[in-house]
């Protein structure tokens, strides 16, 4: 049994470079920390979605941790589907955290890291579509996050692990057996099928298959000149894996002004995206909350 947190949680490395020091020693002011905890976009999602919140009384369950593992692992364990009485592995699937994986190890010493690596050009494409962000910008982040995992992945040794999306989808049960067996966990059947949808946005929104035929979209939707700015931007990065380059033959990134300037468009997307969905005050609420969380994560 894996419990992943839910929603995704961001806040791990913001709230330990805040208030820890030694991740082998817990010392934390619980006040403190959970008014930092309590003001995080998490909280506000789990509240929408209509999940119980941890209140300042259930923080007092972290003055049993020892380390802040421990501490963290009372919070996951909460918000998971079955809540302080999950048994087994607990996770998290925040995308982000591929920045960070390094700390999070320091943070987790017995931690496994599995990265699900995506065509660049079906990514962009998909956020598009979903948040209307600038196709450019998406390929900028995924040649970041790749370069992130370059770096991280000979630290990490065995407890990382990479699998391509397009083999997840072309070849389920193969791939699954290779994350369990990663894992340390039974294969089973019953992997193959969602018990809920997986998403709420994209092509995938709604469905409890595996869509076998869900890449490669990016042939349909983008201009061949649209296509190869975004191959020149990860060109860098790409070449350890699959993905062939169809139109770019070199590396060329995107101007610090481009990107200060879509970044600034997409940020306004992002929180115009929250407002519809949360209303105006949530809406400011998340994407403050979000823009301190990556100030102090890129410290």
């Amino acid at each position: 049994m894996i419990n992943l947190c839910n929603p995704e949680t961001y806040f791990v490395p913001y709230l330990f470079q805040k208030h820890g020091g030694d991740p082998g020693k817990f010392d934390a002011d619980i006040d403190q920390l959970f008014n930092d905890f309590d003001s995080m976009p998490f909280q506000l999602y789990s509240r929408a979605m209509g999940k119980p919140v941890m209140t300042r009384a259930d923080f007092e369950q972290l003055r049993c941790a020892q380390t802040w593992s421990d501490a963290f692992e009372i919070i996951f364990r909460f918000y998971s589907d079955d809540g302080t009485d999950a048994q087994g592995l607990w996770g998290d699937k925040t995308p982000p955290y591929v920045l960070e994986m390094d700390l999070l190890k320091k943070i987790f010493p017995t931690a496994r890291f599995l990265h699900i690596i995506r065509d660049p050009r079906d990514v962009a494409v998909s956020a598009h579509r979903a948040w209307g962000h600038n196709v450019l910008r998406v390929a900028k982040k995924w040649a970041r996050d790749m370069h992130a995992a370059h770096q991280s992945a000979p630290n990490l040794g065995t407890d990382y692990l990479s699998v391509y999306y397009e083999s997840l989808l072309e070849d389920p049960e193969t791939e699954l057996r290779r994350i369990s067996e990663f894992l340390e966990q039974p294969f089973d059947n019953i992997m193959m099928t969602l018990n809920v949808p997986s998403e709420n946005l994209g092509s995938a929104k709604g469905k409890r298959q595996i869509d076998q035929c869900n890449f490669g979209k990016y042939r349909q939707a983008l201009t061949p000149q649209r296509q190869k700015r975004i191959e020149e931007i990860v060109f860098d990065v790409i070449e350890d894996t699959p993905y062939e380059m169809e139109y770019a033959n070199r590396h060329k990134p995107l101007s610090k002004p481009a990107l200060v300037g879509l970044t600034v468009a997409d940020g306004l997307k992002s929180m115009a995206h929250v407002v519809r969905r949360r209303g105006l005050v949530n809406g400011v609420r998340v994407t403050i909350g979000r823009r301190i969380q990556k100030k102090r994560n890129s410290h």
